[in-house]
């Protein structure tokens, strides 16, 4: 008992020490905090204004799926500090790394975490952008006391798992461009289904965190759930401003006449915040925006825009598989036409027809990346792989992996004139890694010819094997 005493009297001296050397910069994102002297992996941390290191306080961990730990603490930073939460933010969430690998990250850093600060265990919440909202998505089955999930942009679900009892709250935030706001809707509705509290927030863009203000809603969702559940006191006064933040949100919407959006909302705020005495005040003010031409003309649009989305859904996912299973290079022509019909509705003065035709298009993007990678796994025909990565180039003519993936297959083939096609529009985009161009893989003859070199040089200025 003695020896047992004494070790815990250590764990909680180092815990006091190294929380103290921290809060010498309270207020602040602090970066590049090891996560441990064995291993290469790193934190940026925000402790507020208030934090003590002899306080349990609340937690939540970000994951980002570029590994920009410092970035997205500063965009939880502004919440962190009014709600009182700690913000933890690995630097070390890959998107190309598996969901198992990742997992391991977060993991290692939860722990870390749990043994040099005072956590209020019944306080503690995951959060990531796209990768890292399926990394958020899992910690609850690698930590049952997690308490929430914020979800951006892409979520992950066991549905075992939440039948054997599983329980936490889940808020799933998605831009009006990404296709995937369709996904974290149908998670939030299972979840509901299975008795968990869930919801899910949209806001204006795509695959990328929203503005501060909808990350304070979100994250105001768990600190409004841990006061109902007395783990945190009783505060009226944060929910008044809680609800006067959200509430401006929804104004702001309804300034810049986009009365369905505010109207949305404010729907959503009813469900959170009647049992606060605002149930009155939200259903005069959606029955006031209800009543508007502009909301209603906004209805009809957004209306006819989903049901367009699903037409161009099946359309497409069926023709997608076909042409892709049989090599169709013949109906290229016609997959660029299609893209080219809604990048104008993209550009058009129907934002509900724009946001549909940007997730139509982000669908098709992954489509195209995600099925290139299957049938690299089984070995299918160079043809297959030529022609999905072509279509990577059509549905997404900024991102370099299509070019890059149809000059390593051609040159592999001897197809020397298609490599040098396509490495000369990957150039047009504007791609300047003259590294990673020398290092496609199946292009040691290619990258040797004077060809390769001088539309290297005609772009970049320089070459390595071929001086014009």
């Amino acid at each position: 008992m003695k020896k047992t005493g004494l070790l815990l009297l250590i764990l909680f001296l180092f815990q006091i020490s190294v929380a103290q050397e921290l809060t010498l910069k309270k207020g602040a994102v602090i970066d590049s905090i090891a996560v441990s002297d064995t291993i290469a992996e790193s934190y940026s941390l925000y402790l507020p204004n208030g934090y003590a290191p002899n306080t349990a306080w609340p937690v939540i961990f970000v994951f980002d799926p570029e590994g920009r730990g410092r970035t997205a603490a500063q965009l939880f930073r502004k919440a962190g500090e009014e709600q009182g939460y700690v913000i933890v933010s690995s630097n070390d969430i890959d998107k190309r790394e598996s969901l198992l690998e990742n997992t391991r990250v977060a993991t290692r850093l939860l722990n870390t975490v749990l043994n040099m600060f005072l956590i209020d265990t019944n306080q503690i919440y995951m959060a990531g952008l796209g990768d890292g909202g399926r990394v958020a998505s899992v910690m609850p089955a690698v930590y049952s006391r997690v308490q929430g999930v914020l979800a951006v942009s892409d979520t992950w679900l066991n549905t075992d798992f939440i039948e054997k009892g599983a329980r936490y709250s889940f808020v799933g935030l998605a831009g009006y461009n990404d296709y995937r706001l369709r996904l974290l809707d149908q998670t939030a509705d299972y979840l509901r289904k299975q008795g968990m509290p869930a919801r899910t927030y949209n806001y204006n863009g795509g695959q990328e965190w929203p503005e501060f203000e909808m990350i304070s809603n979100a994250l105001g969702t768990f600190t409004l759930e841990a006061m109902d559940k007395g783990f945190r006191q009783k505060d009226p006064g944060m929910v008044e401003e809680l609800y006067a933040a959200e509430l401006e949100t929804a104004e702001r919407l309804r300034r810049t006449r986009q009365d369905y959006k505010a109207h949305e909302l404010l729907s959503k705020m009813l469900d959170k915040y009647a049992r606060y005495g605002k149930k009155q005040e939200l259903e005069q003010r959606i029955k006031d925006l209800s009543r508007t031409k502009i909301f209603r003309d906004q209805r009809r649009q957004y209306n006819r825009a989903a049901a367009t989305e699903d037409e161009y859904r099946e359309q497409y996912l069926y023709f997608f598989n076909e042409d892709v299973f049989r090599a169709n290079f013949e109906n290229l022509g016609w997959w660029n036409q299609q893209i080219k019909e809604l990048e104008e509705l993209q550009q058009g003065n129907n934002p509900a027809e724009a946001e549909m035709a940007h997730r139509v298009q982000g669908l098709l993007r992954t489509l195209a990346t995600n099925s290139f990678k299957d049938l690299k796994e089984r070995n299918a025909t160079n043809d297959q792989l030529v022609f999905t990565a072509i279509l990577q180039t059509i549905f997404d003519k900024e991102n370099p992996e299509g070019y890059l993936n149809i000059i390593s297959i051609s040159a592999g083939d001897g197809d020397y004139y298609t490599a040098l096609l396509y490495l000369e529009d990957l150039l047009k985009t504007g791609y300047d890694d003259l590294e990673a161009l020398y290092n496609i893989p199946r292009t040691l003859d290619l990258k040797l010819s004077p060809e390769f070199n001088k539309i290297i040089e005609e772009y970049l200025g320089e070459s390595k094997y071929y001086k014009i």
